[in-house]
């Protein structure tokens, strides 16, 4: 006898619709930002440079800057701020303590700046309780060396030494620098 078998039906496969494409924003925000500098600085050449008798130089704003900038780096000050009545200050590095006892003329922070205290400290005001004390002149590279070493050798003060538990660096320095 011959038998016939049903053919198999074929399979449907249903294709989903292709959803569009979602923009990578973080692409486009940098294409139109760069764009924008671009016609920012093409308008403004003239902050930058200038031309005279036919040579691009440096505009008079960006020279003045410059002068000033290289002003800071050669004429910098290495401080310290040291309490100025005794009291309980700030303590950035004492575990679980938050505070320290110091008393008149204890250092509270060894620091260095490129354009002097009333600059330095007038966003974010140091604690009245605490006097800037300038304590060497010289260029940036090496106030920032005399602040290091003195940031390492807080640990052996006299003042930091009496304490029942030396504090590595001095209490408003929360790292060696």
């Amino acid at each position: 006898m011959n038998t016939i078998t049903p053919a198999k039906k074929p399979e449907i496969t249903y294709l989903e619709p292709e959803s569009p494409k979602q923009p990578d924003w973080g692409k486009l925000m940098f294409a139109l930002l760069f764009f924008a500098a671009v016609i920012y600085a093409a308008f403004n050449m003239e902050d930058f440079v200038v031309e005279n008798e036919g040579q691009l130089e440096l505009s008079p704003k960006r020279k003045a800057k410059l002068e000033k900038e290289l002003n800071q780096i050669d004429n910098a000050v290495q401080y310290a701020l040291v309490a100025d009545i005794p009291g309980e200050f700030p303590c950035l590095n004492c575990g679980e303590s938050n505070t320290i006892h110091l008393e008149i003329g204890e250092v509270w922070k060894y620091g260095t700046t490129r354009i002097g205290e009333n600059k330095r400290y007038q966003s974010k005001p140091h604690d009245e309780r605490l006097q800037f004390v300038s304590q060497f002149f010289g260029n940036y590279a090496e106030c920032l060396k005399i602040e290091k070493i003195k940031i390492y050798n807080y640990v052996l003060l006299p003042e930091n030494q009496k304490r029942a538990t030396p504090l590595v660096r001095p209490p408003g320095n929360p790292y060696d620098i």
